[in-house]
């Protein structure tokens, strides 16, 4: 199923994710005037708050079809300066375990799909003080929970870990070395751990589509879901405009800068020091889709094109649309208004799958 991700509309509470749908996931769905793929996006106060009968009543009014939830970013997502507080709680800890257990309840209530994923992180920031160790427990706690809940509804709930540029796994071979070690041979454990493949973080980090399914395949794990989503790239020497970047301040622009003497990673665009003033540089920075370009830079656009028959062919079968940085796009790079934007990378995406 095809849809986008709803971390893209502010709002902590469920009162907000109810308003949200109405307003926003409604017009996009009239737009394209067919039932609209939603994946979801309940932060942990959101959660706590959900009256699935009401949500479920919402759904239906307005034509929406939840097929995932995104359960990365656990607080409010859209605050003044969110950067490295994404990735807190880690998988350490056992408000992460509790948060993504209670989505799992409310995705198998709410999906009509007979398995469904649920996006999470890749156990936390890479310096952060936890170990690899303590992250794999409590995500074995989270199988036992999850089937579980198949077995009381018939849906299979997965937990789809999506690899993200500086934290403990940013590559597809650290996330598949990792689920080897802790989780070996183990056959249940591959029923409920995916993998959430995010495009924009695999461009950043240098990593093509053919290399992250070769892995995927030798661990024996499922794409769970595909983010399809484009980064900003551009050659540091074209001395382009990228004030806003550099300035931008809400959201960690994780940047890779590729030359001759190999890629280097800076944890924020603006960490790229003076002295290195040429070599080709892409940041995380999640911009629409359908354009090849933002302003005078350049997406990796060509990246997604070149990826997505080898992730169909692969077996990806859920496809989101995940562009939360909008807000902090200066509007004079918007062109059009959020529900049009939205639209247009639907149809965009619709168009390359179907190919």
């Amino acid at each position: 199923m095809l849809g986008y991700c709803t971390n893209v509309h502010s709002g902590d509470s469920f009162a907000d994710v109810i308003g949200n749908l109405k307003t926003f996931a409604w017009k996009v769905q009239q737009n394209i005037q067919a039932p609209l793929g939603v994946g979801l996006w309940l932060s942990d106060t959101a959660s706590s708050e959900v009256d699935i009968a009401l949500l479920k009543d919402t759904l239906q009014q307005y034509n929406l079809r939840v097929f995932t939830l995104n359960g990365f970013p656990f607080s409010n997502f859209h605050q003044k300066i969110v950067r490295h507080k994404v990735y807190k709680p880690d998988w350490s800890e056992n408000a992460r375990l509790e948060y993504t257990i209670r989505l799992a309840h409310i995705l198998s209530a709410v999906t009509d799909q007979n398995e469904s994923g649920i996006s999470t992180l890749p156990l936390g920031w890479n310096e952060e003080n936890f170990t690899n160790e303590d992250c794999a427990k409590q995500l074995h706690i989270c199988i036992d929970a999850l089937e579980e809940i198949e077995l009381q509804t018939n849906k299979c709930i997965h937990l789809d870990i999506e690899t993200e540029p500086g934290c403990r796994l940013q590559r597809s071979k650290e996330l598949c070395d990792y689920f080897s070690t802790h989780f070996g041979d183990d056959e249940r454990a591959r029923r409920y751990i995916r993998v959430c493949h995010d495009t924009c973080h695999a461009a950043v980090m240098r990593e093509s589509a053919e290399n992250c399914v070769k892995n995927y395949k030798n661990a024996g794990l499922k794409i769970g879901k595909v983010q399809l989503s484009s980064a900003i790239e551009f050659d540091l020497e074209a001395k382009k405009d990228t004030s806003f970047i550099q300035n931008e301040q809400t959201y960690l622009h994780q940047t890779t800068v590729q030359a001759d003497d190999g890629i280097r990673f800076f944890d924020h665009y603006s960490d790229i020091p003076n002295e290195i003033k040429s070599g080709n540089c892409r940041v995380h920075f999640h911009v629409p889709i359908h354009k090849k370009q933002l302003g005078e830079l350049h997406t990796t656009q060509h990246d997604l094109i070149n990826s997505i028959p080898l992730l169909k062919e692969a077996g990806a079968t859920d496809w989101e649309v995940e562009t939360y940085t909008w807000s902090v796009t200066p509007e004079e790079l918007q062109e059009g208004e959020l529900v049009t934007s939205i639209t247009e990378e639907l149809a965009w995406a619709s168009k390359q799958i179907s190919q």
